[in-house]
């Protein structure tokens, strides 16, 4: 993700992936196993991330976008589609899935869905933005347009989900929540708005400047923790009886 750092590449981008990799690789991604990224986005970073480090793995992801990089990955496929088109290659092992639950127009029936293609006792990885938006910079909130036009299944049609909400969700689906953490914490939504504002101005070279900086925060907050920020990640289990079969509604890109 580095080399792409000063081209465009969203801060919230690369933290997302830092905390994917701290939560999956050390427990959940240590021998082989089959995942889904479900609304990968254009490019499916967090797929091609994943599969360097974790070689014995395949990875497959799937998104609405039609352009970008495609994965060169030999252990990753990319599949242009929405999420109806579960299953794709299940049952999986793993699924995560991005800042795409606030795009979808039923969640519950979308997190149905992904028990019915996780293997008994599989793994869904879920992060989404919280109910609680905090902004700390002056401006910020009119600063998206950097990033371009949107995509196909942009459009939020949630801004933001309480953990108490999702956890209900979960538990009807099938799963048993294994851990629920809060994610974008004062330090790094601070640096993360810096970046924004400093891209949207076209600020040349703030994006290196910044990457060690917002990476020791992210850390420091995986570490220890807190009980705000702007985003929610969730780890949760299957349980050997899925939750009831659900056809769902059309999801692009993580937003």
């Amino acid at each position: 993700m580095v080399e792409r750092w000063t081209g465009g590449l969203h801060a919230g981008t690369v933290v997302k992936g830092l905390y994917l990799q701290w939560t999956l690789g050390p427990r959940f991604l240590s021998t082989s196993g089959l995942a889904l990224d479900a609304g990968c986005g254009e490019g499916a970073n967090f797929a091609r991330l994943l599969a360097r480090r974790r070689p014995g793995w395949r990875f497959v992801a799937i998104d609405l976008a039609h352009e970008g990089t495609r994965p060169t990955e030999p252990n990753v496929s990319f599949c242009v589609g929405d999420l109806r088109a579960l299953p794709v290659g299940g049952p999986f092992d793993v699924i995560y899935t991005i800042d795409v639950l606030e795009h979808v127009e039923d969640p519950p029936r979308l997190l149905a869905a992904f028990a019915d293609c996780l293997r008994p006792h599989g793994i869904l990885y879920l992060h989404v933005p919280a109910a609680e938006q905090r902004h700390f910079l002056p401006g910020v909130d009119r600063e998206y347009s950097w990033l371009g036009p949107p995509s196909p299944g942009d459009v939020h049609l949630y801004e933001g989900f309480e953990s108490a909400q999702l956890a209900s969700w979960l538990r009807a689906a099938g799963f048993a929540v294994v851990s629920t953490r809060r994610t974008f914490g004062t330090a790094v939504s601070v640096l993360k708005e810096l970046f924004m504002l400093a891209e949207a101005r076209r600020v040349p070279g703030v994006g290196l400047a910044l990457l060690p900086f917002l990476a020791l925060a992210a850390r420091l907050e995986w570490w220890w923790g807190g009980r705000r920020g702007n985003g929610v990640a969730i780890v949760a289990r299957r349980m050997a009886v899925a939750g009831r079969p659900a056809h769902v509604s059309a999801v692009g890109a993580r937003g």
